[in-house]
């Protein structure tokens, strides 16, 4: 995790998500707003006082309207604010000295855009809070949802929604509002809802912290614009990893414009998403491509079972969706289970003999209205103990479609893994669909690759449960190791071998150099003027003389005031490029990527948050698109994939330890030798603390 060096200040979003009174600061006949919230207080059962406020009426919707909050004959703690937004700050002045703990700000023009009038009024805001200790939700908000409680202070109507264990945390009202919509027709129900709007005050960190400790959520949506606050959202996340209570996350805003550049390759390919994306993978937080996955997910958690790992078996019975899952499990990149010889031994007479039995499994006729022997074969590789979870081909009845329910039970009941129903395509639900999913016990996905996604979550999940969150090392290097022979030394004791290599003053002294390395060598300029040699020309490869050796060590000299010529050995295989670096958000991160275009133009690269172990490292590689190459592509020889493991471990740990004197360090290329060859740190560069 990112190293913490301001307090966690995590702030009571209880106190507004509970409140046992409210008042409506700006009811009026003319504003939508207020009036649907006021009904809908009404028709949840919100069981404390609500009051109306606006001096131009005495009565609205039936109920008395006060002019001035002073004028209520008893004590609010909650605040709605619905008035323009010049009066906001004034009222809410008045409402922390009566006595209002929360208030919610539906009003904008907070700091939101680029106007510097609404920037100094959202920083009034925050100094305000910081203050009085009134928490606010938003500005420039829709509002919230407590489900239990019936305070329903959003301002649209859900007929289906019913309480749940999901909690949900939008910083988009509208996209709140129409995922509501579509997740309650898809029976997910939920304990609390929250718009977060600009997040002045109360924000994701305070939210998912208050659900981490009420006990009806036992889950936690988000979708997410910008983290406000990342030591304090790491914090929490972690503490919802310990808790087993997942994270299901969308966050936009991952294109182009979003990276952040520097000046090594590592900070220029690692833009702002990727190392989100590690963050998020540290801490087990299932990072949904979409609003449409985030449904898929949430449904598959539903039930609240945690697999083992990520190994999913998959029964179906038809062989065109077979097909379509083929085509799209290595994109989704699922770890498919291999099924025990006892399992395959089992089921092959409960499907016809031209099928194959293996994962995904076809069963043909035995998946068509054969509920038992469809069922058997469920169970088998349910029981197996290859398989950490089971998607089975299913779609919920509807339309007068009649089907028993309890058919599922036995098979659900019977294990603790996930098991859920997967279609091929998206489909509409009836009263009768939904209640059909209830009484199953099986969450109905929809969607081939939305489904396979949802079980890659859930694997994610599982394995960040089992192996924890590996606490950062503290920074205890000395900055006299980073010169010379120390240097040196030091990249050797971490695995990261270097080849035969010396530094010459001039061209005459390379030669007498190369003589001593042997033909053919590498010759390098090196100078602070010299950041990227390649791009710089300043590296020239495979010289096979003396005399090429002086004339291009002349010429390289020549370029600059100051300077020396490394000469290095030169060496075949591979090239990967090994980086770290401090990112400001989320702390030290490890970056590998393959060398050339897969590297600069195709993006194909990985990222961790450092600590790394060796398990780490073979993860990142095999999310690299150009693994194939490592393993041996196209008849060439399989590299030293073991070496080249130990040496992103090894970076990892050296730069976590004398981070406090670099920004980056970077080995581009390392070269992978041929398997039991090794891996050879080619050109190593770093930038040091200014």
């Amino acid at each position: 995790m990112a190293e913490i060096n301001e307090a966690i200040l995590l702030r009571p979003a209880g106190t507004l998500l509970q409140a046992r009174s409210l008042a409506i600061l700006g009811a009026s006949p003319k504003g939508r707003w207020a009036s649907v919230i006021f009904q809908n207080l009404k028709r949840s059962g919100y069981r404390g006082n609500v009051f109306l406020i606006n001096p131009n009426y005495e009565e609205l919707w039936d109920a008395p309207c006060y002019p001035t909050l002073s004028a209520i004959p008893e004590p609010v703690e909650h605040l709605l604010v619905i008035i323009p937004t010049r009066a906001v700050l004034p009222a809410l002045e008045e409402a922390a000295r009566l006595g209002v703990k929360s208030a919610t700000i539906y009003s904008a023009n907070f700091g939101e855009g680029t106007d510097a009038e609404g920037k100094d009024r959202a920083q009034a805001l925050k100094e305000f809070c910081d203050r009085t200790g009134v928490v606010c939700c938003g500005p420039n908000c829709m509002g919230t949802i407590s489900v239990d409680e019936g305070l329903w202070t959003f301002p649209a109507n859900f007929p289906l929604l019913k309480p749940g264990p999901v909690g949900l945390i939008f910083q988009s009202g509208g996209s709140l509002g129409s995922w509501v919509k579509a997740a309650t027709e898809r029976g997910i129900g939920f304990s609390y809802a929250i718009s977060s709007g600009n997040e002045t005050n109360l924000d994701l960190a305070d939210y998912a912290n208050f659900m981490l400790e009420e006990p009806k959520t036992k889950m936690i949506l988000m979708m997410v614009e910008g983290v406000r606050r990342p030591a304090a959202f790491m914090h929490v996340a972690a503490k919802a990893l310990g808790k087993n209570k997942p994270i299901l996350l969308v966050k936009i805003g991952r294109t182009e414009a979003a990276k952040r550049q520097a000046i090594s390759h590592t900070g220029a390919l690692a833009g702002s998403d990727e190392v989100f994306n590690a963050m998020c993978h540290r801490l087990g937080i299932v990072r949904c491509p979409s609003l449409e996955d985030l449904l898929e997910t949430t449904l598959a958690f539903l039930p609240g079972k945690v697999p083992r790992g990520g190994r999913l078996a998959i029964v179906i019975n038809s062989g065109g969706m077979k097909g379509v899952l083929l085509d799209h499990l290595e994109e989704v990149g699922v770890e498919m289970a291999e099924l025990s010889q006892a399992t395959k031994v089992a089921v092959r007479p409960l499907i016809p003999t031209e099928l194959a039995v293996e994962n995904p499994l076809e069963c043909g006729v035995a998946g068509f209205g054969d509920d038992k022997t469809f069922l058997d074969i469920c169970r088998l590789h349910a029981e197996d103990d290859g398989v950490d979870m089971l998607a089975i081909n299913g779609e919920l009845p509807r339309h007068g479609e009649k089907r028993d329910p309890t058919r599922f039970r036995p098979l659900v009941d019977s294990v603790a893994k996930p098991v859920f129903a997967i279609g091929r395509t998206t489909y509409s639900l009836t009263d009768e669909s939904r209640a059909y999913q209830e009484q199953s016990g099986l969450p109905f996905l929809q969607g081939i690759r939305a489904t396979l996604r949802a079980a890659k979550g859930l694997g994610l999940f599982a394995t960040r449960r089992a192996d924890g969150i590996p606490p950062l090392p503290p920074a205890v290097g000395k900055a006299e190791d980073l010169a010379g022979t120390r240097f040196q030394s030091l990249l050797e004791t971490h695995d990261l071998k270097l080849p035969r290599q010396a530094l010459a003053h001039s061209a005459v002294e390379a030669v007498a150099k190369a003589e001593e390395i042997g033909y053919p060598v590498a010759l390098k300029l090196v100078s602070t003027d010299v950041i990227h040699k390649t791009e710089a020309g300043a590296v020239v490869l495979g010289l096979r003389s003396a005399g090429d050796i002086e004339q291009r060590g002349s010429e390289l000299l020549g370029n600059v005031s100051n300077g020396q010529l490394l000469v290095q050995e030169m060496v075949e295989g591979t090239e990967v490029i090994v980086g770290a670096r401090t990112d400001p958000q989320y702390g030290p991160l490890i970056m590998v990527g393959l060398g050339g275009i897969f590297v600069e133009v195709l993006k194909d690269i990985s990222l961790r948050l450092i600590p790394v172990n060796e398990k780490e490292a073979v993860g990142m590689l095999r999310e690299l698109r150009a693994y194939k190459i490592l393993e041996g592509a196209r008849g060439q020889e399989r590299r030293d994939i073991g070496a080249l493991v130990r040496a992103i471990v090894g970076l990892a740990s050296l730069f976590a330890a004398y981070r406090n004197h670099l920004t980056d360090l970077e080995i581009n290329p390392l070269i992978v030798r041929q398997e039991g060859r090794g891996a050879v740190a080619v050109d190593v560069r770093m930038i040091r603390n200014s």
